[in-house]
């Protein structure tokens, strides 16, 4: 599956390639539920960017533009609260009036807040008759520049942009304007005019454009003194770039800190407050990486109700090191958008349960290779008529108990003397060295309730007339990515069909089901799901599958694989031109 080439993005804007990680995992899925945003209203939709200096706002800003338009053909502008400025004369009589530290821009006060809600309007209600003239400010002269300079907007776009240092913020309580937070407010604004006409200005005039916003994305800084660091290190980033000839005003760290201590006040102001209101945070860590994306509100989910059925082993899990931090993102933006993400595996109520919990998952599971269903009770309003009641679970039973195969193996065991060894014949230390996982994880694994793992010692040809052996008994055997599984005639693809009818029948709601897996024992439920996405692995082929239609193969292993898929199917079912190919399997 091919990802979104940003290549000439990455060269325009001098980024590397951990930015496009960072704009595959988190934020072309925001622009996805954006997207999904302006589907639900069915009209134009106002996203609004907060940010401190040097947090990467108008970078985002440009990427949403690009992945808007080169990835759903939609039309996108991006603003600027820095276009805004008052004029330089028009801060000076600012300064010479109220107060002389308005003379410097960027505080609530030194924007001209009508001429934004007039462009806004013109945006949000374009003809394209007439094209809208966006101001642009120029900061090498710290004046506006002239209207034949603006950027003039021809067609109606259905996504306009909005970013800016301060958007979203609210104003403060009278008690905390009374102290100062920094040197120029103790030296300079002693009395407090200055802080005080800010606030008042965001009072009056900058809360009810933010509140304009249909949403609003937070690029979330550590600290205020990330910021200090981040604007020091822009300023060298530029005195570096110019020639000795160019003639632009530069500032010395001692300006610097000057010059930020007049934003000190409401980023960490804002820093407290929006990351409570913001409907996306995403907090960075001081290298200006995303350490996590956080949803604040449920608002935008995504239209298609999903269901996630999943392999563990080779598929969500690494097949050498088990573990899902490549996908850990894409978890929790399942998570925050109400699509389950059920296991689907051949492991054991025991190690599924580990799993979930270090996940936070708190969803139903599909135990020993859909042998039963484990439901939380409680999950759905009434227990489903079908299930029984088992400690904290209903559990839909497909097969006889355990003991039942371990019979039916015993009976064959000396036609097949030393070609095998199951589960129950071997050691805690043998299953962790054929398994590769520790003791205490190989106990979990012994805790078979239904079936039997048997690890094939043979040739190949003893292996079919074993299988054969078996299933003339009545057992049937599946073949997963390390052991032969032998059950009774339950598998992956039942459970899920069970499961989603039962899902379905509780919501009132039709469900789109997503099967995913890497091996034999997974085809029966990437044959029946509405999507299937199969895992290569690094140790065997891909399995083999009936279907054609809605059939993706990751580009990648395991976890990375997983996340890449999912990130392609969500797109699909949005009726969106992709970057993967049609027709044949994609991959």
């Amino acid at each position: 599956m091919s990802q979104l080439d940003l290549s000439d993005f990455l060269k325009k804007h001098r980024l590397d390639s951990q930015f496009q990680q960072l704009a595959t995992e988190f934020f072309v899925p925001l622009a996805r539920e954006l997207v999904n945003l302006h589907q639900n209203k069915q009209s134009p939709i106002l996203v609004g960017i907060n940010g401190a200096q040097g947090s990467g706002k108008s970078t985002l800003s440009d990427l949403l533009v690009e992945i808007f338009q080169k990835k759903y053909g939609l039309n996108a502008v991006s603003l600027s609260l820095d276009d805004f400025y008052y004029r330089r004369e028009e801060r000076k009589h600012l300064s010479q009036t109220i107060h002389p530290l308005f003379l410097t821009r960027g505080v609530p006060g030194t924007h001209d807040i009508v001429l934004a809600n007039e462009t806004l309007d013109a945006l949000m209600h374009h003809n394209d008759t007439n094209p809208v003239m966006v101001p642009r400010f120029n900061k090498a002269i710290d004046d506006r520049f002239d209207e034949e300079n603006w950027s003039k907007i021809e067609r109606a776009p259905d996504i306009v942009i909005f970013e800016g240092w301060c958007v979203g913020t609210t104003a403060q309580s009278e008690a905390l304007l009374q102290e100062p937070v920094n040197s120029l407010e103790a030296n300079e604004d002693a009395e407090g005019v200055w802080r005080k006409h800010v606030n008042e200005q965001i009072k009056e005039h900058y809360e009810a454009l933010f509140n304009r916003f249909d949403c609003t994305v937070m690029l979330k800084a550590p600290s205020f003194q990330c910021v200090y660091n981040w604007r020091l290190e822009q300023e060298e980033k530029l005195i570096a770039s110019l020639s000795s000839a160019e003639n632009v005003r530069t500032m010395s760290p001692a300006e610097i800190e000057r010059f930020i201590q007049h934003y000190q006040r409401l980023t960490e102001h804002i820093l407290q407050t929006l990351p409570n209101t913001a409907e996306y945070v995403f907090e960075l860590n001081s290298q200006r990486l995303i350490e996590r994306r956080q949803k604040v509100t449920s608002f935008n989910d995504l239209s298609i109700p999903a269901l996630v059925f999943t392999d563990l082993d080779g598929s969500l899990l690494d097949h050498h090191t088990y573990s899902y931090q490549a996908a850990k993102s894409t978890l929790t933006y399942l998570e925050q958008n109400h699509i389950p993400v059920m296991p689907c595996s051949s492991k054991t109520q025991a190690e599924i349960e580990e799993l979930r919990n270090e996940l936070n998952n708190c969803h139903p599971f599909i135990i020993e290779n859909g042998a039963a269903v484990y439901i939380p009770k409680d999950y759905f309003a009434l227990q489903p008529a079908d299930t029984k009641l088992k400690g904290e679970y209903w559990v839909k039973e497909f097969v006889k108990p355990h003991d039942y195969w371990l019979t039916i193996l015993h009976s064959v065991s000396g036609e097949f003397s030393g070609m095998y060894q199951s589960f129950s014949e071997m050691s805690l230390q043998e299953i962790a060295n054929s398994t590769g996982l520790t003791i205490e994880k190989a106990q979990q694994a012994a805790q078979r309730q239904y079936g039997e793992p048997v690890l094939w010692q043979g040739n190949e040809q003893d292996q079919l007339r074993f299988i054969k052996a078996i299933e003339l008994q009545g057992a049937n055997v599946l073949k997963g990515g390390r052991f032969l599984h032998v059950c009774g005639d339950a598998n992956k693809g039942k459970a899920l069909v069970w499961l989603t009818n039962t899902f379905q029948q509780f919501h009132k709601r039709d469900y789109t089901s997503i099967a995913i897996g890497d091996s034999h024992n997974d085809v029966q439920m990437l044959d029946i799901a509405d999507y299937a996405l199969i895992i290569r692995s690094p140790t065997h082929d891909i399995p083999s599958v009936k279907r054609v239609d809605n059939t993706f193969i990751s580009e990648g292993f395991g976890p990375h694989g997983w996340a890449q898929g999912i990130q392609a199917i969500l797109d699909d079912q949005m009726d969106h031109t992709t970057t993967l190919e049609t027709g044949d399997h994609h991959g």
